[in-house]
């Protein structure tokens, strides 16, 4: 049996699923003055996932992250860790680590002083904070680093004596607030994927902060898209990108071409739209209350756009723009189907002038996902 002061970052065997989740919020909002930046936000996060909250700048995340973390006070609604309110609690008592995105490392302190400083603060001392220390500079890779000074470090060590420190006291609930934001795009891609490595091998619930919805896409078991102080819609990142729930959604995340149609039917699940000679199922959700024959907004993602070798095409266009991407090119096609006047058409190779008229067809996507459609703005 391990001395009592021998201490172990390894996650332990999966309990039973707890029918209670580990971060719940019941209706929290914020009020800055007459001004609310937070609209009764209600969210589940299971344990042990991996829950991103998206949008763009001054959409609210942060503030729900601090009112999470306690450093910021709710105005209304309840926010509960393990069933447990914590609303009212200070932030040191809820149990919860945190990396901010300036790091917010001490800069004359060694890297192992500011991993174990949440420790200390904690009451652990001596031979349990060094081996604590050093277990989670080892998950990170940076044991052979402890005495150096955070000046001495990159930016990508930085961020991970960040993460260490956030993960040294075992939070019950992880929050980054855009941990990846200041690191180059390679060394940022490299993180991501450590960090996810990480959180699965500890099993440590987490909420993430990000504007970018690539990261978040490629990162989380869920997602929270969130604009103006509220959350538009929380699901799965295939449900978020394949059957975005609104119009804001469907143009934050990915791409897509954006065509004027009208709706043809709906029946069901699903319902009908023209877009000019073609007819396109679409989901029926969406354009609750919208008239037969009203005007419409069609988002149809690239890949279920190619040029139309043979056969009926969605739409004729000439190419306006060429942008060479690599593995792709991508095409400005101009078309008055368009609100922009433009969509987007990703091909494979090159072959294509500016100047060229083309034709595109639309295509079947490979887990038989439909264009979105959305009352005209």
């Amino acid at each position: 049996m391990p001395a009592a002061d021998t201490l172990t970052l390894e996650a332990p065997a999966a309990p039973a699923r707890a029918a209670r989740p580990m971060l719940r919020l019941d209706g929290v909002s914020k009020r800055y003055g007459a001004l609310t930046v937070l609209h009764e936000a209600w969210l589940k996060v299971e344990r042990g996932e991996f829950v991103t909250l998206l949008g763009p700048s001054g959409c609210g995340k942060t503030t729900l992250l601090n009112l999470v973390a306690g450093f910021a006070r709710a105005d209304g609604g309840e926010v509960l860790l393990d069933g447990e309110p914590i609303t009212d609690r200070p932030v040191w008592e809820r149990d919860i680590g945190m990396m901010f995105q300036s790091y917010a490392l001490f800069p004359h302190m060694s890297v192992a002083r500011n991993v174990g400083y949440g420790l200390r603060c904690r009451g652990l001392r001596g031979r349990a904070e060094a081996a604590r220390v050093e277990e989670s500079l080892s998950l990170v890779k940076l044991a052979h680093l402890a005495a150096r000074r955070p000046a001495q470090l990159s930016g990508g060590q930085q961020q991970r004596v960040a993460l260490a420190r956030a993960l040294a006291p075992r939070p019950r609930l992880l929050l980054l607030d855009e941990p990846f934001s200041a690191l180059d795009r390679n060394l940022r891609i490299a993180m991501q994927t450590e960090l996810k490595e990480i959180q699965r091998r500890l099993g440590v619930t987490t909420v993430f902060v990000t504007h970018d919805q690539d990261e978040a896409l490629s990162m989380s078991d869920r997602i929270a898209v969130m604009s103006e102080g509220r959350i538009l819609q929380y699901d799965t990142p295939e449900a978020i990108y394949r059957r975005p729930a609104d119009r804001f959604v469907a143009g934050f995340v990915g791409d897509a071409a954006v065509l004027r149609g009208r709706l043809l039917r709906r029946g069901g699940a699903s319902a009908v739209v023209q877009v000019g000679e073609a007819a396109l199922p679409v989901p029926s959700a969406p354009l609750d209350g919208v008239a037969e024959g009203a005007a419409v907004e069609v988002f149809i993602r690239p890949e279920c756009l190619a040029p139309a070798r043979e056969g009926p095409a969605l739409l004729e266009g000439r190419i306006a723009a060429r942008a060479y991407m690599g593995d792709r090119t991508e095409l400005q096609i101009e078309t008055p189907l368009a609100p922009s006047g433009r969509i987007l058409l990703r091909v494979a190779g090159g072959g294509f002038a500016v100047g060229e008229r083309l034709a595109v067809a639309l295509v079947p996507a490979a887990d038989g996902a439909m264009p979105s459609a959305f009352p005209a703005a």
